[in-house]
């Protein structure tokens, strides 16, 4: 077996800290995975180009005024999502992770909700000329941003109080996935179990993060409900960032043994 075979060894699956919608953008990844990686012209950031490519055409969707222009958008974010979920996975396969390549990554990821919002804004200020809609796009866009100043600036006191604070998370991170994966195995073996098990899996479906914003913006394209999306995305980004506001104050004050845990933003 050559190196660039994919294999579940170097295939990364969605972790058990994941958002509701992580758990299926990743796999349907895998199922491409063999075939993009046959082909040596496609890079990881080939992937990551591409993917942000078909982001913004179908964002510019939600506002250009042809026949059927939402259903395009349905369509075409979902696809970015998975280019943006097999890039990483591509990278692993082929042995090309590369600074530059993980910092693009994660620069355009950011950069996505700057222009999904704006483009939600703009489409819904369109149609209906309230100002409203431009207040709750800059709402989303500001606590979604805010929630990563929040886990990065938490990240950062820690290792300026201790240098070995990354390698204690990432053991941290390693005995939960561990611990994680006996649990569900164990939990999988009775009714009860499972109905826990399905709590435990899929509890984050009160978080709203990047494949959440692609979701509900496809579901309300399709639905032609682009106004509601906005107020979704803007009342929960606040609601969340108000919440790891609060909450990193109280582990950093009395409880620092959690931060060690995967942090979300």
């Amino acid at each position: 077996m050559s190196d660039s075979t994919p294999t579940q060894k170097n295939v990364i699956e969605p972790p058990y800290f994941s958002n509701w919608a992580d758990l299926f953008f990743p796999p349907i990844a895998n199922r491409l995975l063999p075939f993009v990686s046959k082909f040596k012209w496609i890079t990881p950031n080939v992937v990551t180009l591409f993917s942000f490519f078909l982001y913004v055409l179908g964002c510019l969707f939600i506002f250009i005024d042809i026949p059927g222009h939402l259903i395009f958008t349905a369509i075409l974010l979902p696809l970015a999502y998975i280019g943006d979920c097999l890039d990483g996975q591509l990278a692993r396969t082929k042995k090309l992770s590369s600074d530059l390549g993980n910092y693009l990554d994660k620069v355009v990821d950011v950069l996505k909700i700057y222009i999904i919002t704006i483009s939600l804004a703009y489409g819904a200020y369109l149609t209906t000329s309230e100002v409203i809609y431009i207040f709750l796009g800059f709402t989303a866009c500001f606590f979604f941003n805010f929630r990563y100043y929040l886990k990065l600036e938490t990240i950062f006191s820690q290792f300026n109080q201790d240098s070995q604070y990354l390698d204690k998370c990432r053991e941290r991170k390693n005995a939960l996935y561990r611990s994680k994966k006996a649990e569900y195995e164990q939990l999988s073996g009775s009714l009860s179990g499972k109905l826990k098990l399905a709590w435990l899996k899929h509890r984050s479906i009160f978080w709203v993060d990047e494949a959440e914003f692609v979701v509900f913006t496809s579901i309300g394209a399709v639905l032609n409900q682009i106004e509601l999306v906005l107020w979704v995305l803007a009342i929960s980004q606040f609601l969340i960032a108000f919440w790891r506001l609060f909450e990193r104050g109280y582990q950093t004050h009395k409880a620092k043994d959690q931060l060690l845990d995967p942090m979300r933003k």
